[in-house]
């Protein structure tokens, strides 16, 4: 049997193969993202099924669709889409888990010294 990561990445495949005869599909980007959604996604052991799959919904949407926007803005001479979609594939969730947690130990109190007693 195998293991779930392998099952969930070959099914993504299936699925980047029938979007990719989409018209009007940045292609790059969406291989891009997929590959860079996919490593985070096996990289992750300590998370459950679930929770891998809705992680690599979201790095996958959130490369194809943000990755390329960066790229045009700091590189606006790259010819291809699918480094900038992986890159940010990768680090979007990572970056957002990072946010949370510090968000949850932020202690406000710090931020005005002088409040009310």
């Amino acid at each position: 049997m195998a293991e779930p990561s392998t099952t969930t990445v070959a099914a993504g495949t299936t699925g980047l193969t029938l979007a990719s005869f989409m018209i009007g599909l940045d292609v790059s980007a969406l291989i891009g993202a997929f590959a860079g959604a996919s490593l985070f996604v096996v990289s992750a052991r300590e998370l459950s099924i679930l929770e891998r799959l809705i992680y690599l919904l979201i790095s996958i949407l959130m490369g194809y669709l943000v990755g390329p926007t960066l790229a045009w803005h700091f590189y606006p001479s790259w010819e291809t889409t699918a480094l900038p979609a992986f890159l940010t594939a990768v680090a979007v969730v990572t970056f957002s888990l990072r946010v949370i947690e510090g968000v949850k130990n932020l202690d406000i109190s710090r931020l005005f010294p002088g409040g009310r007693k």
